[in-house]
């Protein structure tokens, strides 16, 4: 073995032993594992929260409740607390109302006319009156509104300071107001408070009012034809309601006529129900309309 001379010639030897060693020691070395799939390329790979962005589903828009253009009349008088509490009701449930009622009280005309139908302006643009009777009121608002190409879906008639029920509804200017509408081809509701004397005793028959008109206003025409609903409810909310029987009222000129049964009862108004009846104008048969009616609350 030879010595290094100065020159440094054994340094060549030093590296090729290391290569070798390097070569030696890789084979050694553990295999890389092999892939377990495809690799995700970089596009596919998810964004960072911060980016994350997500679309709501589509939204179908509310639809209003539908509404009915409504002449209001009635037999206490433009200005009476029943007739203004029903009126207040109905306009904050969105109905178009046009009030037309006698100038003054006109109680027990029944469905008389005296021809005093010239229509008069009041201070609120909304409400016009007339000389003359309940029926007279209503004629003259149905001329106005159908010569105007805005004709009404449904008259109301009330709510009376006073309950009408059993024969003596033929005398009854609130009555015979819905009975003239539907004798004019306009479903008609004749609506009436029981012991009311103001108008803070019509509220809750008043919000009854807004509720059957709203699920009325579900069909067009919303009553059948020849077809009026006389109404009576107590001066507190109803603790429900009761269907007094069927009747057939016919308007024999200015007079209307009761055919039918009347066993004098109330249907529990007295003990705070509400009483609906229909009221078959002509020898009308309509469609009876409880089954509709069945999910109304009191």
């Amino acid at each position: 073995m030879s010595r290094p001379g100065p020159s440094g010639r054994a340094a060549p030897v030093v590296a090729t032993v290391a290569v070798v060693v390097a070569v030696v020691m890789a084979g050694c070395a553990d295999p890389a594992p092999p892939a377990l799939g495809p690799t995700l390329p970089a596009a596919a790979a998810l964004p960072a929260a911060a980016t994350t962005t997500t679309t709501p589903p589509p939204t179908t828009p509310a639809q209003p409740p539908p509404r009915l253009r409504v002449l209001l009349s009635d037999d206490d008088g433009y200005d009476a607390g029943g007739i203004r509490a029903v009126r207040a009701a109905l306009t904050r449930a969105g109905h178009e109302v046009v009030e037309v009622a006698p100038e003054d009280n006109r109680s027990g005309a029944g469905a008389d006319t005296s021809g005093e139908d010239d229509l008069q302006g009041t201070d609120d643009p909304g409400v016009r009156t007339v000389a003359g009777t309940p029926a007279d009121a209503v004629l003259a608002g149905l001329s106005a509104l159908r010569a105007a190409g805005t004709p009404p879906d449904l008259v109301v008639s009330g709510t009376n300071l006073g309950r009408n029920t059993g024969g003596g509804i033929t005398e009854s200017g609130t009555v015979g107001a819905a009975v003239t509408a539907a004798h004019a081809g306009v479903p008609a509701i004749a609506v009436s408070t029981d012991r009311a004397r103001d108008e803070a005793d019509c509220g809750p028959t008043a919000a009854f009012v807004a509720r059957l008109v709203g699920t009325l206003a579900t069909t067009r025409p919303p009553l059948p034809s020849g077809l009026v609903l006389n109404v009576n409810h107590p001066r507190s909310r109803a603790s429900g309601i009761a269907w007094l029987p069927t009747a057939a009222i016919r308007l024999d000129g200015d007079r209307m006529h009761l055919d039918g049964d009347s066993d004098g009862s109330d249907g529990g108004l007295g003990r705070g129900r509400a009483t609906l009846a229909e009221l078959h104008v002509d020898g009308s048969t309509p469609a009876p309309i409880r089954d509709r009616l069945a999910g109304l609350a009191p």
